[in-house]
């Protein structure tokens, strides 16, 4: 994938995931359009994320290594900037009211309106924390009627309140640290839920009212507008992950339970096929494991409830639940489960979409990373843009193939070479802290009629020519992996 952008056009955005690490490098067109460039997903070992935090470095830094270089190879450039996405349980958000007095006549001016804001700027954050954004939801003149437009109307006194996004202070630091590690100079973090939101949302769904539901591996980001305000931001810890670990509980190697997940998954157990069987090998040859479709979209279904009540909860406390004209948005690699809509729908009453990014790209962005999984790592890039900031990268000479051997989509290569030292940058408003907490309910089990699904074949992996021990051995494995069919993983 060639691309005659030149040094300093570029912009990179890096979603740091519980699950995987997305890099994507974009421009912004003459026609005001972002062009994705390209972009690379790599999986994120062991514990290296625990509901959106970095708990390991080296190992989340390996992986911000492997898809940077895999994009630097095919590109021919050198990357060492670059902006992130917090996300994670330690993010919240409050509110804070705030006056100022009009400076002169009665009237009020736009320098009152900016000190207002210069007031807020300087509030300090509670110890350990860091202020990642600071919202004005309107504007008040003399306490009377709310306005968004107050310069200009005939009052004394300008209030406003204020929605203060907070973060923890470590948590935010190591995303920096992380980043750094490889050599890329972090130029500043965006809150991820505000960041998927950018990206999937049109201006009338920000005025008519709208919540964007962004489900991750480890936490569900929550953000409402109103108005076109960012009325409330909310995390709850629990995603995708609190069904791997159910489905794991029937005996089913953590390795096929993901692809058995979204193969074969669905959320709705009376949409599941009662008669239809999942067979998976199991840990010896003669010990595979079986579960039924149906069982398996009622442990979904059963987990995706009670995220669901939880997002209404979060909903809830923005006091816009009964605002939202334009229902719902499901977002994030946990949105793409089979008839997750319905059962929210069915469960809420609400009007629901499931939306990847849309709005501010070309149509062959679409076709590169259209998908709701990309939603955080595109709306990081669109806030950059929006902003004016673009990134530091230079023409390289071409990076050895040895460099970036074994590389692919999914981020599964592995990846040798050093990285350039980044050099020093100013961070933008960093944010959050999440005040979320809640235990995991226990799972409800819903009787229904059936409904066929389609089996997604997997793409080939391409191999050397085997030998002849590598024959023996892989006949001796398919004695397993020749039996799947339609209804075996």
């Amino acid at each position: 994938m060639e691309s005659k952008v030149e040094n300093g056009d570029y912009i990179v955005a890096i979603d740091l995931g519980t699950n995987t690490v997305v890099t994507v490098v974009g421009t912004k067109g003459e026609d005001g359009k972002i062009k994705i460039l390209d972009r690379e997903v790599s999986a994120v070992q062991g514990m290296g994320m625990i509901r959106g935090e970095i708990k390991n470095i080296e190992l989340v830094s390996r992986s911000i290594k492997a898809t940077v270089e895999a994009i630097e190879q095919r590109q021919n450039i050198r990357i060492t900037e670059a902006y992130a996405g917090v996300s994670g349980q330690h993010v919240r958000s409050v509110k804070h009211p705030y006056h100022v007095f009009a400076s002169r006549g009665g009237e009020i001016r736009q320098e009152d309106v900016q000190r207002l804001h210069d007031s807020m700027r300087n509030v300090p954050a509670p110890e350990g924390e860091k202020i990642l954004q600071i919202i004005p939801q309107s504007y008040v003149v003399d306490d009377e009627e709310e306005t968004d437009s107050p310069v200009g109307t005939f009052g004394t006194k300008l209030a406003s309140t204020f929605n203060i996004v907070l973060g923890d202070s470590t948590a935010i630091s190591r995303v920096e640290m992380a980043l750094k590690r490889v050599g890329i100079a972090p130029l500043g973090l965006y809150l991820n839920a505000v960041a998927s939101a950018e990206a999937v949302l049109s201006e009338d769904e920000k005025e008519e009212g709208v919540a964007v539901v962004d489900i991750g591996g480890g936490t569900t980001d929550v953000v409402v507008f109103q108005k076109k305000i960012v009325r409330h931001v909310g995390i709850v810890p629990m995603g995708g992950n609190v069904i791997n670990k159910d489905i794991r509980s029937y005996g089913i190697l953590e390795k096929h339970v993901e692809s058995l997940k979204t193969r074969y998954g669905g959320a709705m157990r009376d949409k599941a096929q009662p008669d239809k069987y999942i067979t998976t090998p199991g840990l010896s040859a003669k010990a595979p494991k079986e579960i039924s479709c149906q069982n398996l979209a009622a442990i979904i279904e059963a987990r995706m409830l009670d995220i669901i009540d939880f997002v209404m909860e979060e909903i809830k406390k923005s006091g816009y639940g009964d605002k939202l004209g334009a229902g719902v948005v499901l977002t994030g690699g946990g949105a793409q489960l089979r008839d997750l809509d319905a059962l929210f729908k069915n469960y809420t009453g609400i009007d629901v979409r499931i939306a990847g990014p849309e709005v501010p790209f070309t149509e062959e962005s679409l076709e590169l990373a259209g998908t709701p999984d990309m939603s955080t790592a595109a709306g990081i890039l669109a806030k950059a843009v929006a902003e004016g900031k673009t990134s530091k990268v230079q023409r390289a000479r071409p990076v050895s193939s040895a460099a970036g051997a074994g590389a692919d989509s999914s981020g599964a290569g592995t990846y040798s070479g050093g990285r350039p030292a980044g050099g020093p940058a100013k961070i933008n408003d960093l944010y959050r802290r999440g005040a979320a907490a809640g235990a995991v309910r226990s799972e409800s089990e819903r009787d229904g009629a059936a409904d066929d699904y389609a089996d997604t074949p997997e793409e080939p992996v391409r191999r050397r020519k085997p030998g002849f021990f590598s024959k023996l051995k892989e006949k001796v494995s398919n004695m397993f992996d020749e039996v799947i069919d339609d209804n075996e993983i």
